[in-house]
């Protein structure tokens, strides 16, 4: 990373102390006259986290998102603007620096995508939400390789095998019998796996925003690349379960043409991933702990599915 260090800790304490170079990065950039009126720090996920710019360009009041981070940030900025071609929408984006010569540290800037989490209208249940979630992954889930001609060397292509595989690497130097039985049952019945396809590589809903029932667009494509579909899909499903058995995920399997009853596989294996992380880093997901996974997957081996 390049950049002076006392600019570099200015970046992760108060984005007001310099104030100034960021106005004139912004200005040539856009090739106008930039004044800051307001800055926000966002929520934080496991990178730094981004801010949220209320400025004024040539006195037209215009809301930015500043990406400031050493990890998967060209990344973003290269899959964000070749996603500028595709018929979703998703925040344009400016000002690559890799250098970090305006700031500091390597960043870049993208329009602010006013709207609101998907979150709320699919948890309350309602239809027309739980519709867009479904179309608008079909959507993601149905670019080509051919359309991302300019950054598909950049996007890893990861199966749901594996993401097994993976996951049952902690257990080598960590040995447990529940964790061979579970890692036995995936192996022995998995199922048909489909293709891999593209994903911004987080599909959790607050990664959609909606305005007056519409799409207004998608965010944070760091991780994006081809994946097993199902397996992205279910994210949101794991993180909020009040979200499961409401026949949306069935839906989106007939949607896309796959099978449901493959779904039943699909969360043991995500038990199994998410137990092997919990357990590496020492720490629970959300709302689920070591213990509680535990649980989750000692049910799963009961299910006659299993048997």
């Amino acid at each position: 990373m390049q950049g002076d260090p006392e600019m570099n800790r200015a970046m992760t304490t108060d984005l007001n102390e310099c104030r100034e170079r960021c106005e004139a990065y912004l200005g040539r950039t856009l090739e106008a006259s930039v004044s800051l009126v307001r800055t926000e720090r966002l929520a934080k996920s496991t990178r730094e986290a981004p801010w949220r710019l209320d400025v004024k360009v040539s006195g037209v009041p215009r809301s930015y998102v500043l990406r400031l981070d050493s990890r998967g940030i060209e990344h973003e900025f290269q899959v964000l603007r070749a996603m500028e071609s595709i018929a979703i929408p998703t925040p344009r984006v400016y000002g690559w620096d890799p250098e970090g010569r305006a700031l500091g540290v390597p960043c870049f800037f993208s329009d602010f995508v006013v709207g609101e989490s998907l979150l709320g209208p699919v948890v309350a249940g309602e239809a027309w939400a739980e519709e867009l979630y479904i179309d608008t992954v079909a959507a993601l889930q149905g670019i080509t390789e051919e359309q991302l001609a300019g950054v598909v060397h950049r996007l890893d292509r990861v199966t749901a095998a594996d993401v097994l595989e993976h996951s049952n690497l902690y257990f080598h130097s960590h040995p447990q019998p529940l964790a061979d039985s579970v890692y036995r049952e995936l192996k022995e019945r998995t199922p048909e796996l489909p293709d891999g396809r593209f994903s911004n590589g987080d599909l959790w809903l607050d990664n959609v925003i909606v305005r007056d029932g519409h799409l207004a667009g998608v965010i944070d494509f760091t991780n994006a690349g081809f994946s097993d579909p199902i397996y992205e899909f279910l994210l949101s499903f794991f993180v909020c379960p009040e979200l499961q058995c409401r026949g949306i995920e069935e839906r989106y399997c007939r949607r896309m043409g796959f099978d449901p009853g493959t779904l039943p596989w699909y969360h043991g294996l995500e038990f199994f991933e998410m137990w092997s992380w919990v357990l590496s880093a020492g720490e629970p997901f959300v709302h689920h702990t070591a213990d509680s996974l535990r649980s989750d997957l000692e049910k799963w081996l009961d299910q006659a599915y299993c048997r």
